[in-house]
Formats: C-alpha cells, structure tokens, sequence
C-alpha cells in the first residue's frame, strides 16, 4: 500500500519540493508584487493543482470520488491554464502612471525570454503528435465513438481483445482546448507592453517579466499534466495481452505493438506530473513574498 501510494503521489509531491526549493534559492530575488496582482498569482497557480488533484485523492479515499471519464481527465488540465492564463491577463490597477513621455521601449521582447514560447511549442508539438498517432489507432466502440483498440490473433479475427485508446473522441476536444490555450497564451503575452509604463520603470521591468514568465509555466504547466494524462492512458493500452490455448503450441501470448514502451511512458508520465506541478506551484509562490528586493525607484522622461 505504500508502495502505491508513493507511486502514486510521488511525483506531485516531488513537484512541490521542487517548487518550493526554486522559490527559496534561484528565485529567491523575484520582485514583490503588488497585493492585488500577488493575489491572482496565488490563485492562478494554487487552485488549478487542487483541482486538478482532487479526482485521485478521491479515487484513493482521501476525498469525494469523481467518476471523471478520460475526455474529462485530459481537458481538464487545458481548461485551468487557460482559466490561469486569463488570471495573469488582468490589468493591474495599483500600478500609478507616468504622465511625461516616456523613451524607454516597451515591446514583447523585452518581457518575454525566447526559450519560453519555443519550450511550449515543443510541448504543444508533442501533445499534437500523440494525438494524431493514438487517434490513428482507434476504433470504434459499440456507441459509434473512437476510443477503442483491438489486437487480434491469427487473420480470422474470431480471437481477440480490445480496451480504450485516447482516440479521436477525446483526442480532438484536446486538440482544440490546446489551440485555445496557445491563443490565449499569446494574447497574454502580446498585453504585457501595452499599460504605460509606471513612475518606477525597473520595477514596473521586473513586474512585467515576471508576469511573461508566469504566464509561459502556466501555459508550459497545463499541457505538460495533460500530456501526464494521455501518457498514463496509453501505458493502460499498451499493457493489454491476449493469451490462447493454441493445442500443442500450448498458450500464446499477444501483446499490442507498442508494448515494449510501457515503461518509459511510466517514466515520461511520472516526469510530467513532476515539472506540471512543479511549474504551477512555483507560479502560485512567485506572488509569496520571500525576501525579494524592491528595485530602487528611477524616473525617465
């Protein structure tokens, strides 16, 4: 039982040492936001983790149990980073403006770090991949509907097995939940330069960037536990195995053409929840305030 239990939580909680740990030492110097922007942060990176937990603690009796199908699982994670996405997008209002001209530039790149939209289209990519490939592979059910996968012996098709498959019944909502997400990403990011700048312009800098930052682990965090979804429904698929008396051959074993990967979609489900949660929760403590310095005030007209 425990041994589950690590299993199972092992790596949302490995996820939060991490974040904790990043906080407290690399992060150490984030800047202090301002109490309404600290708040949405907070909320923006915490809640979507509680969410997105609840339905296994309640599996495992720690909670109310949430009979989720696997379209709801996988969309889940899509729906808070775009919800937490939108979160960031809110305008702060107790950030006081400059009336003189200012000469400081203000443009996406100067918030945003090249590799944080490649790494989420890479991401993104991935989540795509899998996809069209596990869509490729389904069949379809006795309701007409895409999520199933067969494997048969001999060429009769009298003998065989089938389970569910991440097929195009709960691939294409994702697919679609996931281009959602990276146009509301974008739009996050493309607002970021558009308020004045403040009287205080480094600070109003670090504020900005953090928020650019934020806005890509929330983004890079939601398809990260939805790829951690898809990738432990395909290792339920790939275990499947069709076993026969074949007379004097004696029993013969069929497994599906994929299940030599079991183990490492194991891994790579075990290494996305990891970084998932790692990155949301880190995105709720960047609103923590934990020794972060406050720039000094400097006024350029």
């Amino acid at each position: 039982m425990i041994l589950f239990l690590l299993l199972i939580w092992g790596p949302s909680v490995l996820g939060a040492v991490i974040a904790l740990a990043l906080r407290l030492t690399l992060l150490r110097g984030t800047p202090r936001l301002p109490t309404r922007d600290a708040v949405f942060t907070a909320i923006a990176g915490g809640v979507p983790v509680i969410v997105f937990l609840a339905p296994l603690a309640g599996d495992l009796g720690f909670g109310p149990q949430l009979w989720w199908d696997l379209g709801s699982r996988t969309a889940l994670p899509l729906i808070l980073g775009i919800v937490g996405v939108i979160l960031l997008c809110l305008p702060s209002r107790s950030t006081q403006m400059d009336a003189s001209a200012q000469l400081v530039p203000r443009t996406v790149r100067t918030f945003l770090r090249p590799r944080q939209p490649i790494l989420l289209g890479i991401l993104a990519a991935v989540a795509v991949i899998l996809a069209l490939a596990a869509g490729a592979a389904s069949e379809t059910d006795e309701r007409g509907q895409y999520t199933q996968f067969s494997i048969n012996l001999g060429t009769s098709g009298t003998t065989s097995a089938s389970t569910g498959i991440y097929g195009w019944h709960y691939s294409l909502p994702a697919l679609a939940l996931l281009g959602l997400l990276l146009l509301t990403t974008a739009i996050g990011w493309l607002l970021i330069p558009r308020p004045a700048w403040s009287h205080d312009i480094e600070r109003d800098t670090a504020n900005r960037r953090l928020r650019a930052a934020n806005i890509a682990r929330i983004a890079c965090g939601a398809v990260l536990l939805h790829l951690a979804v898809v990738f432990n429904s395909l290792r339920g698929t790939a275990s499947i195995m069709l076993s026969v008396q074949a007379g004097p051959l004696g029993m013969v074993s069929l497994g599906t053409p994929f299940a030599a990967m079991e183990p490492a979609l194991f891994v790579a489900w075990a290494l996305s929840t990891t970084a998932g949660i790692a990155l949301w929760l880190l995105t709720a403590l960047s609103g923590v305030p934990m020794g972060a310095r406050t720039p000094s005030r400097v006024r350029t007209s």
